[in-house]
C-alpha cells in the first residue's frame, strides 16, 4: 500500500503549500547573527489521496534547510491540543510570512480564536516549566562529556570467583588472624563481586567462557571456563563460543552437562544489562547532541561562565510571558518588544544570573495564578465548530490549489 509523502520541494512545485512562515527566534525578535532560520507552514493533501486506500503522511520535513510543513488535518489536530508552536504560527508577524493563500488563511485567521482556551494557557505554562528542568539538565552534558568510544557490556560485568588466592581457609591461630587483618585492610572479603575490568584478562576473558542462568535470580549466571589453557589434562570437546555472541553481542546461556559442571565451573557472573542499555543510550544522546547542537549557544557553559542552558531558560520566560498574555488578551505573544524583548535577549546571551531569572519566573507565575481565576476563556476547544471549519477549509483548498 502506497503512502502519500511528498517532499518539501514537491509540495512547493505543485503549489500545495498555502502558508509558509519564518518561525522561532526570527519571529520572536530574539534572533542573533548566529541563529538558525526555521521555516514552517501548512499544505493541502489533494482529495484523491485523502479518499484513496493509501496512507497519508502527517508532515514533510527538510532537515538541511530546517523546514517543516504540516498537512491541514495534522495542523488542526495539534492546534486543538493547543501545541504552543502551532498556536504561535497563527499569530506570526506579517514580516515573517513568506507565502500565503488568502482565500484559505483569511478564514482560518478569522477563526483562530477558537483555539485559545485554558488548554492553550496550560500547554504554554507546562512547556515553560519543562524548560527550567532542561536548562539545568543539558548542562550535565557540557560539564560531563562522554568518551568517544561507546560503553561496552564488559563495563557492566562483575565476577564472584569460586576461589581466590586471597581467600583460603583460615585456622584459628595468630598467623591466620594476622592474614585476615591484612585482607580487611585491603578491603578484601570472601564472595564479593569484583569488576571484570579489574581482573586478569588472560584468565577472565569472557570469550573463553560459557554461562548458565542461576535459578531464581536476575542478572546472575554461572561461569564455566572452557579455555584449553586452563583445563589441564581434561579433554575439551570444542572451543568456547564466548558469553556475548553475534552482531549485537547478546548474552547467550548454555546447557552445561553434569560432568562439565564439575570440570569447568569457575564462579558467578553478574551482568547489569539495564544499566548497560541506559549508559549506551546516554552515550548516543550525548554525541547526537554534540553533532547537532549550535556550538555558539554553549560557549558560556563550556568556558565555565554559566551552569545552566541560557537559551532554554530564555524559552521558559518567553513562554510564561505568552501564557500570561493568553489569559489577559486571549492570544499568545509571538513578536516581543521593549523591556520584555531586552530581558529575553539578555537571558539568552548569558547576561542574567540564574537567581535573577527565577525571580522573574516566580513573579510571572504569581500573575498567572491571579489571572487564571479571573479569565473567561473556555476550558477546551469546541470540537464541532472546529470540525466544520476543517471540512470547509479542506474544500476551499481543493478548489483553490487543485481545481
Amino acid at each position: 500500500m502506497k503512502t502519500y509523502e511528498p517532499t518539501v520541494d514537491e509540495l512547493r512545485d505543485q503549489g500545495l503549500v498555502f502558508y509558509e512562515v519564518v518561525a522561532g527566534s526570527q519571529s520572536h525578535g530574539t534572533n542573533t547573527p548566529e541563529s538558525d532560520i526555521d521555516t514552517r507552514g501548512y499544505y493541502h493533501v489533494p482529495m484523491k489521496y485523502q479518499t484513496g486506500l493509501g496512507d497519508v503522511k502527517n508532515q514533510s520535513q527538510d532537515p538541511v534547510t530546517d523546514t517543516e510543513f504540516y498537512n491541514l488535518k495534522r495542523a488542526f489536530e495539534l492546534l486543538i491540543k493547543a501545541n504552543p508552536n502551532q498556536i504561535e504560527l497563527l499569530w506570526t508577524p506579517k514580516d515573517c510570512i513568506r507565502g500565503i493563500n488568502k482565500q484559505i488563511m483569511d478564514e482560518l485567521m478569522d477563526n483562530r480564536g477558537l483555539f485559545i482556551t485554558k488548554a492553550a494557557y496550560e500547554s504554554h505554562f507546562q512547556y515553560a516549566r519543562a524548560q527550567i528542568g532542561k536548562a539545568k539538565g543539558r548542562n550535565k552534558w557540557v560539564n560531563n562529556p562522554k568518551p568517544k568510544d561507546p560503553p561496552t557490556k564488559f563495563d557492566f560485568c562483575w565476577v564472584i570467583p569460586m576461589s581466590s588466592d586471597d581467600f583460603y581457609p583460615l585456622e584459628c591461630n595468630d598467623l591466620a588472624f594476622q592474614i585476615q587483618e591484612e585482607l580487611v585492610l585491603q578491603n578484601k572479603f570472601p564472595m564479593r563481586p569484583v569488576s571484570l575490568k579489574s581482573l586478569d584478562q588472560d584468565i577472565w576473558n569472557l570469550n573463553n567462557y560459557h554461562v548458565a542462568k542461576v535459578e531464581h535470580m536476575e542478572n546472575v549466571y554461572r561461569l564455566y571456563d572452557y579455555n584449553p589453557k586452563n583445563c589441564g589434562d581434561d579433554p575439551v570437546p570444542f572451543y568456547p563460543k564466548g558469553v556475548f555472541r553475534g552482531k549485537n553481542e547478546q548474552l547467550v546461556c548454555e546447557h552445561i552437562s553434569k560432568e562439565d559442571e564439575w570440570l569447568h565451573f569457575s564462579g558467578f557472573l553478574i551482568y547489569n544489562e539495564q544499566a548497560y542499555k541506559k549508559s549506551h543510550k546516554d552515550w548516543k544522546d550525548y554525541w547526537s547532541w554534540v553533532e547537532n547542537r549550535n556550538d555558539v549557544r554553549w560557549l558560556h557553559q563550556e568556558k565555565g561562565l554559566l551552569d545552566f542552558d541560557a537559551k532554554n531558560m530564555s524559552h521558559c520566560v518567553r513562554l510564561l510571558m505568552s501564557s500570561k498574555n493568553i489569559l489577559e488578551e486571549g492570544k499568545p505573544i509571538v513578536r516581543f518588544e521593549g523591556d520584555q524583548l531586552d530581558l529575553l535577549k539578555n537571558i539568552k546571551a548569558g547576561e542574567v544570573e540564574y537567581d535573577e531569572i527565577m525571580k522573574n519566573v516566580n513573579s510571572l507565575q504569581k500573575d498567572i495564578d491571579v489571572l487564571l481565576k479571573k479569565t473567561d476563556i473556555p476550558d477546551c476547544a469546541d470540537f464541532d465548530k472546529l470540525n466544520k471549519l476543517y471540512v470547509h477549509l479542506n474544500q476551499v483548498a481543493e478548489k483553490e490549489l487543485v481545481g
